[in-house]
């Protein structure tokens, strides 16, 4: 039903489906502790990005403005993760931050309807997770 409102409803005032977003995707390749793990899900919840989402195994994506604040805060937490990564011995760790335009649509609350689509989205993930098996076969450093 959400897939409906995507494409507009100018009786209603909704605005364009596309929307310009700042996009994060982490990926790990290694079994975490729980300790590794709470560690980056307590940098993700303070990223304050507009929502993320968690899939397994130990990947998140998350969606800031698409603005140059957004890609300052996206950026600010993927260094952060680095950090975080290099500290505690996470080695299969891939990060990728990238912009583009998303087919989305955002409730009165600011939260999306349904999850956003786009080109961006499969860029960031394929990025992400070939920088996380680069890393934990050893062949860099958490990146």
């Amino acid at each position: 039903m959400a897939l409906f409102g995507l494409f507009g409803n100018k009786k209603k005032g909704f605005a364009s489906p596309w929307l310009q977003l700042t996009v994060v995707y982490v990926a790990t390749r290694q079994d975490l502790t729980a300790d590794q793990a709470y560690l980056l899900r307590g940098k993700v919840l303070a990223a304050g990005s507009i929502q993320f989402d968690f899939f397994e195994p130990a990947s998140f994506q998350l969606f800031f403005a698409g603005n140059a604040a957004g890609l300052q805060k996206a950026q600010a937490l993927a260094d952060a993760l680095q950090q975080v990564a290099r500290d505690n011995g996470i080695v299969g760790i891939g990060i990728s931050v990238q912009q583009g335009e998303c087919l989305a649509e955002r409730s009165e609350s600011g939260r999306f309807v349904a999850r956003p689509v786009g080109p961006v989205l499969a860029q960031t993930m394929r990025e992400a997770t070939s920088r996380a098996e680069a890393a934990a076969a050893g062949l860099s450093g958490p990146a």
